[in-house]
């Protein structure tokens, strides 16, 4: 009974991962944007590589439990771990499926046909095994069956009861590729077209609810009713009002951001006695739940996070910042507190660095996270050791001697100065003005949004995160995210028109995660797809 994903998986070649295991590394694409680069149209839109994209563990997680009610987040040890890749867990270049996927599935497919109530999903799906088939499989594979899909899995029925069946079914089509991958199937001479009414429906509900279709976004799809900007935009604000679309959003913060560290991140107990990972679990929340409560419920542009004045927050984390305890709510307002206010005056973010909150480290995550810039490696040979920090020797003393070296201060000045604003954080983010040896820490620096750009200044964390959420690039990096989240890989010179027109799209809105979220469904980047040639 266990050879369902073999039975399935005819035609699949190419979607089995090497079975040693061995991550496959990330290979800047030959097309890559350059920096700077990114919405600089020069021509027309011309869709990226028609990827097959396997579920994320949280996909898989939450389209088990929507279409068969089944949780099965305990039973998760069954499958290897996957460390997000590239800055986020969805992108398909890395989510490949190794033997011990294999039986990783296996084994979550009967257990999710053991666990799910089997009497309420016949009376959802049908009494007979080719309505059960029909309609279950278009749920879990999120587009009508083939005739040999349909007659590969009803023949589980034939020398079984039909409960016993269905429940092979089940086991059999959670095995499948249908199931497991977000497969595009497009045929075609190699030009741009509309993606299919279905496969659309699934790139909508993925991005916006991390999930599957509903049943109204597949009736939806079955009718050709998502082809106008106003059908679009109509469903988006329907999914937005679900609760689905906060899991997801919350996906995105959490790649977006590195949070999953949080959850292994240990401190120097003799320098941090305080630190613990329920701590760290508590900072993550506060991220988190502020991000949610500012882009649902107050519905503040995305770059309002920068300079926000309101947090949500644990009485512990409260405590640990030495503030007042929040509200009923949850929520600390933080407008007469100058040293806190905005996601860089979080945990979450100011642990970043290690025990000694370096500035190399600090300055690069920005750079990455929100700015959407990077650097070379240091050339080899290059001692990358931290420098001992001592009395007269704070880490802004270090980093001026590495920013006016000529020989590597080309670099070191594009990352740095930014990070100089947190300086007085240590490295659990609690504030303080001087640092163990009595150096006196200071909060200026500047921000330089490109090696084309000219610096823009600051005095304060609180300037820091004025400039940034006033920034253009920081908006177009919010942009870029995005949309490299949405299309689960990398972006490329053939994105440039979309992403230029979606960047236009943004810019005449209020910037809202829900106007991004509308922008982007309505863009090329989802709407098309380059076809295989036949």
């Amino acid at each position: 009974m266990r050879s369902f994903l073999l039975l399935l998986c005819v035609g699949c070649s190419g979607l089995i991962g090497d079975p040693t295991g061995d991550e496959p590394p990330i290979v800047e694409p030959d097309d890559a944007i350059p920096v700077g680069e990114e919405f600089r149209c020069e021509g027309a839109h011309e869709a990226g590589p028609n990827l097959v994209r396997r579920l994320t563990l949280g996909e898989y997680l939450r389209t088990t439990q929507e279409v068969l009610g089944v949780n099965l987040s305990d039973a998760t040890s069954a499958l290897p771990t996957e460390p997000p890749s590239d800055g986020f867990s969805n992108t398909a270049a890395t989510l490949i499926v190794t033997l011990e996927h294999v039986a990783g599935y296996e084994t979550l497919a009967f257990e999710a046909s053991e666990r799910v109530d089997i009497a309420a999903l016949i009376a959802a799906h049908g009494s007979t095994p080719d309505a059960f088939v029909e309609s279950l499989g278009l749920r879990l594979f999120r587009a009508p069956l083939t005739t040999d899909e349909r007659t590969a899995i009803g023949t589980v029925f034939a020398d079984e009861s039909f409960e016993d069946g269905a429940r092979l079914a089940v086991a059999s089509m959670m095995q499948s590729p249908r199931f497991l991958y977000r497969v595009e199937h497009e045929r075609g001479d190699g030009s741009t077209v509309e993606v299919d009414p279905y496969d659309f429906a699934s790139r909508l509900s993925y991005l916006v609810w991390g999930g599957p279709p509903d049943d109204a976004l597949l009736d939806s799809a079955e009718a050709n009713a998502l082809s106008t900007d106003a059908a679009i935009e109509a469903t988006v604000d329907r999914m937005l009002a679900d609760e689905r679309a906060h899991v997801a959003a919350r996906a995105f913060l959490s790649d977006w951001l590195g949070l999953s560290r949080l959850d292994q991140l240990t401190r120097d107990s003799d320098r941090f006695p305080d630190w613990d990972l329920a701590l760290a679990a508590e900072m993550k929340a506060e991220t988190l739940d502020t991000a949610e409560h500012l882009l649902f419920d107050l519905e503040v542009p995305m770059t309002g996070l920068f300079d926000t004045t309101v947090a949500k927050m644990s009485p512990r984390v409260a405590a640990y910042y030495g503030l007042d305890a929040p509200d009923e709510d949850g929520v600390v307002d933080v407008s007469g507190v100058p040293e806190r206010g905005g996601l860089l005056t979080q945990g979450a973010i100011l642990t970043i660095g290690g025990n000694d909150s370096s500035m190399v480290q600090r300055g690069l995550f920005l750079m990455d996270v929100f700015l959407c810039l990077d650097l070379d490696s240091p050339p080899d040979g290059v001692d990358t050791t931290p420098p001992p920090l001592e009395e007269g020797r704070s880490q802004r003393f270090y980093s001026e001697e590495r920013t006016e070296n000529p020989a590597c201060g080309g670099c070191h000045r594009q990352m740095e100065p930014l990070a100089y604003g947190l300086e007085r954080f240590d490295a659990t983010g609690r504030y303080r003005t001087e640092d163990e040896f009595g150096n006196p820490l200071r909060a200026d620096g500047e921000v330089r949004f490109g090696p084309w750009t000219e610096p823009e200044t600051y005095t304060n964390v609180g300037e820091l995160g004025a400039v940034l959420s006033g920034s253009e690039r920081v908006q177009d990096c919010l942009t870029l995210k995005l949309s490299q989240w949405s299309m689960g890989r990398r972006l490329r010179t053939g994105d440039a028109c979309a992403l230029s027109s979606l960047r236009d799209a943004i810019l005449e809105s209020d910037a809202s995660y829900r106007d991004m979220l509308v922008a982007l469904a309505q863009s090329p980047l989802l709407r098309t797809i380059r076809t295989e040639v036949e």
